[in-house]
Order: C-alpha cells, then sequence, then structure tokens
C-alpha cells in the first residue's frame, strides 16, 4: 500500500509570503499615519475621494495580508498564480496611493484639473486592469510589469508636462490681450481699499486692497480681482467661524462675493453677486448682482464697494 504524500510549501515561496505582511502591514501603517497627520488643508471633494481612496487601499492591504498568512497555515505548495494573486492588491494600493497624492497636490484652476482628468482616469484604468487580471500574471512577468507600469507613467508625464506648458501660455497670452484691449479702450489700472467691512484678520490686518479699472469716474472690477476678493472675504468670515477672528465694524459689511465660474459662464451671463449688510438700512443681508459688460468688466461705483 502506497503512502499518500503531502507536498508541503517550499521554503522560497514561505519567504514569500512572509515578505508580503510587513511589507502590508507597513503599506497600511503609512496609509493611516497619512490620513491622520497629514496636516494639508483640502478641499472637501477632495478630502471626500481622498478618504474613500484609503478606505479601498487599507482594504486592498488587508486582503494581501489575510491571503499570505492563510496560505502560510495551509502548509501546502502554492502555484505561482498564487502567489501573483496574493500580492496584485498591493499593486493596486501602491497605484491608489500615487493617484491621491497627485490630486491632492496638484495646483491650479478647475479647467487646468479638467484638463488632466483623463490622465487621472487612464491611471484608475490601468490599476483596475491590473487587479482583475492577476490570475494571468507570475512571478516572471513582475519586472516586465513594473517597465511597462514605468513607461506609462513617462509617457503620462510628457504628456501632463506639454498640456501645462500650453494652458500656462495660453492663460498667460489671453491675459494680456485683455490687459491691452482695455487699455486701449480707456480704462486705467489703479488699487483702492475696500469700503464695506470685513472681519479682522488678525493683528495689524488691514482692509484689502483690491486691483480695479477706472474709466470716466466710474469703477470696474475684471474677474480675476471679483475671485481675489472672494477668496479674501471667505478666508476671514472663516476666521471669525474659527473664533480666530474679530468681528466687522462699519456701516456696511461685505459677507460674500460669488463669481460665475468660466465653465458656467459659457452657457450664461457672466454675474458676480456680492452680498452686503447695512446695519442702520437693512434687516438682512441683501444680494447685488453685477453682469459683465461688453469689455468683461463689473461696475461696482454704484455698490460703493471700493
Amino acid at each position: 500500500m502506497k503512502e499518500q504524500v503531502v507536498s508541503q510549501l517550499s521554503d522560497g515561496d514561505r519567504a514569500a509570503l512572509q515578505g508580503l505582511i510587513p511589507l502590508a502591514g507597513a503599506l497600511g501603517a503609512g496609509t493611516i499615519f497619512a490620513l491622520f497627520f497629514g496636516g494639508r488643508k483640502r478641499g472637501s471633494g477632495v478630502a471626500v475621494f481622498e478618504l474613500c481612496a484609503i478606505v479601498a487601499v487599507l482594504a486592498s492591504v488587508g486582503m494581501t495580508a489575510y491571503l499570505a498568512i492563510s496560505l502560510l497555515h495551509q502548509d501546502r505548495a502554492i502555484s505561482d498564480r498564487d502567489l501573483t494573486q496574493t500580492a496584485m492588491p498591493l499593486i493596486f494600493a501602491v497605484i491608489l496611493l500615487v493617484l491621491v497624492s497627485a490630486i491632492a497636490r496638484f495646483p491650479g484652476s478647475l479647467e487646468r484639473v479638467f484638463l488632466f482628468l483623463p490622465l487621472g482616469l487612464m491611471a484608475g484604468v490601468v490599476a483596475a486592469w491590473l487587479a482583475i487580471s492577476s490570475w494571468s500574471f507570475s512571478p516572471e512577468d513582475a519586472m516586465l510589469t513594473a517597465l511597462l507600469i514605468l513607461g506609462a507613467g513617462g509617457v503620462a508625464a510628457l504628456i501632463a508636462w506639454g498640456l501645462d506648458r500650453f494652458d500656462r501660455r495660453w492663460e498667460r497670452s489671453l491675459a494680456q490681450r485683455r490687459f491691452v484691449r482695455r487699455a486701449v479702450a480707456g480704462y486705467e489700472v489703479t488699487e483702492r481699499r475696500l469700503r464695506p467691512r470685513l472681519p479682522g484678520g488678525g493683528r495689524g490686518a488691514k482692509a484689502p486692497t483690491v486691483s480695479c479699472w477706472v474709466r470716466e469716474d466710474k469703477v470696474y472690477l475684471d474677474g480675476m480681482s471679483c475671485q481675489q476678493l472672494r477668496d479674501e472675504v471667505d478666508a476671514r468670515w472663516d476666521r471669525v467661524a474659527e473664533d480666530k477672528g474679530r468681528m466687522p465694524t462699519g456701516s456696511a459689511v461685505l459677507t460674500r462675493v460669488y463669481v460665475t465660474h468660466y465653465l458656467w459662464s459659457l452657457v450664461r451671463t457672466c454675474t458676480v453677486r456680492f452680498w452686503i449688510f447695512e446695519p442702520a438700512v437693512d434687516d438682512e443681508i441683501r444680494e447685488r448682482p453685477v453682469k459683465a459688460n461688453d469689455d468683461g468688466l463689473f461696475d461696482v461705483t454704484e455698490l460703493e464697494l471700493v
């Protein structure tokens, strides 16, 4: 009667599985540390996306650790496919971390984000394809896979570099053409301080200075100045909400500025809305919309904003 031979886990496979466990633990610990101690201020949309991506990373790391421990406990011979399937969630986790890090550090306007969005989608498709097709890879394909990923990353980096240079050059040329057109039309550039008060922005902070266009005793703001004013107003009121700023004083208080986004202005009139409160006159905050003229400027003379 022949004895049944039970194949056991080889030393090489055991070492590979044992090496995956601390690697997964280190990646998970680093992800958790970045989640709680990152210290970077993000928008709500990016923060929610980043949180979901980090959960996916932790799930992938946990899956790799679970599969490795399970195969070690079974103590039986494993195939190259089993080893590859165990390691593939870590690759997916790393690609997700790179994608999240790139989005969190991406500078520029919303138009530039939409411009580079296809590159992010391509990275997500590659990550999903690697995870779904893990059974078709073997450890011998690891070097080729890494080279392909590096090559794709290099091509994407060159495309992103070219698109970024083109976008910056186009925006710079557009700003110069607008300046020349308005100067020829008789507008002059000046700087003035806001008349409506804002909350105190800290010790020694003064009313912000706004870049304006002046023609025939009328004062205008362009889109860039309106956006800068919007950001300044939001920052001042955020400090008040966090108990770090002083309440505004004066006969008129500017509470909010809304600027129609460039993409949305393609289908509707470009408008800037100012919310101003006058304690001696109003019972509530009043909204005052201002539409852009033919030169793309907003007449704020009657509002006495500057």
